[in-house]
């Protein structure tokens, strides 16, 4: 190309980008061509949705009361102001009951919130989460009966023989995780033989309060005993059994009262 050609081209290509930036200021353009909106027409705008997922429900064998854990889903995407755990206790009608409000705490991204019930109550909750200046997220609705599954503590059961009486007074040392609402005693009168048969009938004995008093005991005769403890929620311990029963003769030269443990030998 000749150095005349070349001149020409270059005050035409001079002029066209001139042309192209007068057009480009005079429609708002701010003196630029912006192609971003053409670049982009293909790429979709991500939106995230704040839940609440892994919502939970605990209860603490020890107290009776309820933990209620849960996390909230993409919460980094929103300004959370307030995530509280609502709950009311043993309400008719859960949809139109008054709900107390507990904060909840956060840690390693689990919430959690603890409801001061009792064992036998039914719960009903709900999660309730404030975020971006007053937007509201709640949970549905759900309930959880408190249900004590641990059975009492039968450490040991002492019996009293009272020879003048004819009597057995039995005490219980038991404990449990709720309260004991019956002990129970099953006893046979073997005679004068210190062994059990397949025809041997027990009799039960229950109260709710102690000592328990069995009469019309008979001074020499052997007798066997099985021992049982049911909390308010119908869990049941038991010390021996029908098959192998603690057996003990009504001596009045025996040292009374005696311990019965399951380690005890007649």
């Amino acid at each position: 190309m000749k150095k005349k050609e070349r001149q020409i081209v270059t005050i035409g290509l001079v002029l066209l980008f001139a042309a192209i930036s007068w057009w480009a200021y005079n429609n708002d353009g701010g003196g630029l061509i912006d192609l971003t909106d053409s670049l982009n027409n293909t790429t979709e705008k991500t939106t995230y949705q704040l839940t609440i997922s892994d919502l939970l429900a605990t209860v603490d064998q020890a107290t009776g009361h309820v933990t209620i854990s849960f996390s909230l889903t993409n919460e980094e995407h929103f300004n959370i102001s307030n995530v509280e755990v609502l709950y009311a206790l043993n309400v008719a009608d859960p949809n139109n009951a008054t709900y107390i409000a507990l904060n909840a705490t956060v840690e390693n991204g689990t919430y959690k919130a603890e409801i001061p019930s009792k064992f036998g109550d039914v719960v009903y909750y709900k999660v309730k989460v404030v975020y971006d200046a007053g937007k509201t997220l709640e949970s549905d609705v759900k309930s959880i009966t408190v249900t004590d599954t641990t059975a009492p503590t039968l450490n040991s059961v002492t019996i009293d023989y009272n020879s003048t009486a004819g009597t057995f007074s039995i005490d219980f040392n038991a404990t449990d995780n709720d309260a004991i609402a019956t002990y129970y005693v099953y006893y046979a009168d073997l005679g004068t033989s210190n062994t059990v048969s397949n025809t041997t009938t027990f009799t039960a004995v229950n109260a709710t309060t102690l000592p328990l008093t069995i009469s019309n005991i008979t001074e020499g005769h052997y007798y066997a005993f099985y021992f049982k403890v049911e909390d308010l929620s119908g869990n049941i311990i038991e010390l021996y059994n029908e098959t192998s029963p603690y057996i003990i003769q009504a001596n009045a030269t025996t040292t009374w009262p005696v311990v019965v443990t399951e380690q005890s030998s007649s």
